[in-house]
């Protein structure tokens, strides 16, 4: 009985030696603080309001070429310009993945397409070519002229991507012009 007991004994005493052990370290560490909410994301606010607003514009152009092309592919006449519309279509696909990505890394969220955009060039009838020629010329005198103010900011990511996206946007304009000479 002795031997029992002082079995138990001893297992009590390792048991308030750990648990002793175990407060004192506790003791010695630092609290940590639960947050109550998420820290915020301080890249969230790096872009300039210039920058925000060119990936906004940027990206509702390229859509918008995207869309009005596709919408448009079959009701055009004129063989040039189904291909500069499949263009259009390929090209600016590309731009808005890579403009995706790039304003992936600036945490920020492009604004979702316009369907009404492709219905209402869907639904077009008379001289589709003539209408869609014109929007492109006009469409693109605007990103060219965006991406080209968009080539001097100061986040390098974004002035990067613009003075590479630029010279293919100066092309497009010059075959819209070019086919809307052609076709008027």
């Amino acid at each position: 009985m002795t031997t029992t007991l002082n079995k138990f004994s001893r297992g009590c005493a390792t048991f308030v030696l750990a648990a002793a052990l175990c407060t004192t370290l506790l003791a010695q560490m630092d609290p940590t603080p639960t947050p109550t909410q998420a820290p915020p994301d301080a890249s969230k606010n790096t872009l300039s309001h210039r920058d925000r607003g060119f990936l906004k514009k940027a990206a509702t152009a390229g859509m918008k070429e995207i869309a009005v092309s596709q919408a448009v592919m079959d009701h055009l006449t004129n063989p040039q310009l189904k291909q500069f519309a499949q263009t259009m279509i390929t090209d600016h696909s590309a731009a808005n993945t890579e403009l995706a990505k790039l304003a992936a890394s600036k945490n920020f969220d492009l604004p979702p397409q316009d369907p009404s955009i492709a219905d209402e060039w869907s639904k077009k009838t008379g001289n589709v070519d003539s209408d869609y020629v014109k929007e492109m010329v006009s469409d693109h005198e605007g990103a060219v002229k965006l991406f080209e103010k968009a080539s001097k900011s100061e986040d390098p990511d974004i002035a990067a991507f613009a003075q590479k996206t630029l010279p293919t946007l100066q092309h497009h304009l010059m075959m819209a012009q070019d086919l809307s000479t052609s076709i008027n």
